[in-house]
């Protein structure tokens, strides 16, 4: 990146636990919900909307063992692909049925098609840890996630006998992967006393920990219906104990999807999985408006990240929802040298710590390796230097691929967030887009955890201006990544600005806002 300057869960109790007594962690049979385990109770504030783009239903997943014939054989190979990358999965075994639920009172859309949950082995290499923020009627969760282990199928399932193949129906395949939520934050609060509904009965519910992210794949070339829809799948526990002597055979299930019909027999409730969307990540633009702020045009844009120094007043200025990427000076590649001393962070840094309209420290600028041996160890110094002063806000720096050397693996780790420059449009070669596909390919070589894009909105003598429908097609390509946001070059950059090209800036607005 050519730098334009360097501007200095919740815990909502909706009933008490009677007598002091501890509910229970699950309940063994689907003939205990055929009871219908009814529990009263007041049911509490209502719950916050579903998020648009979210899948229809809830289901909670049932842990379930195959018996009987005829017997699930393994499928060596079956390609999956989504919005967290491609996959190809040997299926190994039945593991779950998910029912369509009715959470908190809300009718269920399409109560005939439930989701059947296989055990995958992912023939690939170990996932890079990635984190991402989703988003659902109980708030949001930033969470670490890594491979996947589960595979759900639509399904369709009867007591009775084998049922026919699933009907048309709006619900995806969905890969699950396990995760955890980040420690740098709040720590995760239990969701208490959730009233579900389903085939078999209501009861009330904990949510104990987040479990799965459910992302939606196309299944051998299919297309996805809800591309922005995934599932955030809780462990539960019943809120009330359960009468003991209320149990009796389980239930057995006759299921049908692509895969053949199956019997299953279940062990336990364990997990509910609720309709979410991924919090849209950071959309920053470098350089500064001519507004009186700075940042006025920027924040009308959509932007969500402005580029600031390390003023307390401006970054407290930024209105809501905006958050502040402090810039802290550059690492100089003719010297291998920082601009600003170790004493000069420690002063400006130490005012910001705990700020939370900080998002990021961005410390460099292209440093380069092959000039200056000592650019990794400089800057995981500088990054460890400002964690020290802020530990709750990461560090960033932008760096550029260098061929024939790939620089990404050396800088994982050095910095929390790696900028990610490749340009597609120039004067003389039009937007070579395979760019951009080509150092996305850099940085899973690489295993990079976590990394934004640059994306190209600027000229100068040798890269031009992209056009509407250029602009359009760079974020397609990034948006095939695993990038967590991005930060547009530039909103001023030699003596031009996106003021003056009206037609891309709405194109960002647009992009912003999608």
């Amino acid at each position: 990146m050519l730098r334009p300057d360097k501007v200095p869960g919740r815990r909502c109790p909706r009933y008490p636990i009677m007598n002091g007594e501890a509910p229970t962690t699950g309940i063994t049979a689907f003939a205990l919900l055929a009871l219908a385990v009814l529990v009263s109770g007041p049911t509490g504030a209502a719950p916050a909307p579903r998020p648009p783009g979210a899948p229809d239903d809830p289901f909670l997943c049932y842990r379930v063992q195959a018996f009987g014939m005829p017997r699930f054989t393994p499928i060596p190979a079956i390609r999956v692909a989504g919005p967290l990358g491609p996959l190809n999965a040997h299926v190994t075994r039945p593991m779950w049925l998910c029912t369509p639920a009715d959470v908190d009172a809300r009718r269920v859309v399409d109560a005939a098609t439930a989701l059947e949950g296989y055990r995958i082995q992912p023939l690939m290499a170990a996932v890079p840890q990635r984190r991402l923020q989703v988003t659902n009627e109980f708030g949001p969760l930033r969470a670490e996630i890594g491979r996947p282990d589960d595979l759900l199928v639509p399904t369709a399932e009867s007591p009775d006998g084998v049922p026919p193949l699933p009907a048309a129906n709006d619900v995806d395949h969905y890969a699950c992967h396990r995760l955890r939520p980040v420690t740098d934050g709040l720590p995760f609060a239990p969701i208490e006393g959730v009233r579900l509904a389903d085939q078999f009965g209501t009861r009330y519910l904990d949510l104990t920990t987040p479990r799965h992210l459910c992302a939606p794949v196309g299944n051998n070339g299919a297309g996805i219906k809800h591309p922005g829809g995934y599932f955030l799948c809780y462990r539960v526990q019943l809120s009330l104990a359960a009468p003991q002597d209320a149990l009796g055979s389980a239930l057995e299930l006759h299921t049908s999807n692509e895969f053949g019909p199956g019997r299953l027999a279940a062990i336990r409730q364990a997990e509910l999985c609720v309709p979410s969307v991924r919090t849209p990540g950071p959309r920053g633009c470098f350089s500064r408006d001519s507004s009186p702020t700075g940042f006025d045009a920027i924040v009308a844009a959509g932007f969500t990240v402005i580029d600031t120094g390390t003023d307390p007043g401006v970054v407290n200025a930024l209105p809501a929802g905006r958050r502040a990427l402090v810039w802290l000076g550059n690492y100089d590649n003719t010297t291998c040298m920082w601009e600003r001393s170790d004493d000069w962070v420690i002063a400006n840094v130490a005012p910001l710590a705990g700020n939370p309209k900080v998002e990021a420290y961005n410390l460099a600028d292209e440093p380069r390796l092959w000039q200056c041996p000592s650019a990794v160890r400089d800057l995981a110094a500088r990054s460890a230097l400002v964690k020290s002063l802020d530990p709750g806000r990461p560090t960033f720096a932008v760096i550029q691929p260098h061929f024939p050397e790939n620089p990404y693996a050396p800088y994982v780790g050095a910095v929390d967030i790696i900028g990610v420059d490749r340009y597609p449009c120039s004067w003389a070669a039009g937007c070579v887009y395979a760019k951009i596909d080509e150092t996305i390919g850099l940085l899973e070589a690489a295993k990079v955890p976590r990394y934004w894009a640059i994306v190209q909105a600027f000229a100068d003598s040798y890269y031009r201006w992209p056009t509407v429908g250029e602009l359009h097609e760079e974020f397609r390509h990034w948006r095939a990544s695993r990038m967590e946001g991005y930060v547009v070059f530039s909103w001023a950059y030699l003596g031009d600005s996106l003021a003056n090209h009206p037609d891309l800036l709405s194109a960002l607005t647009a992009e912003n806002g999608s």
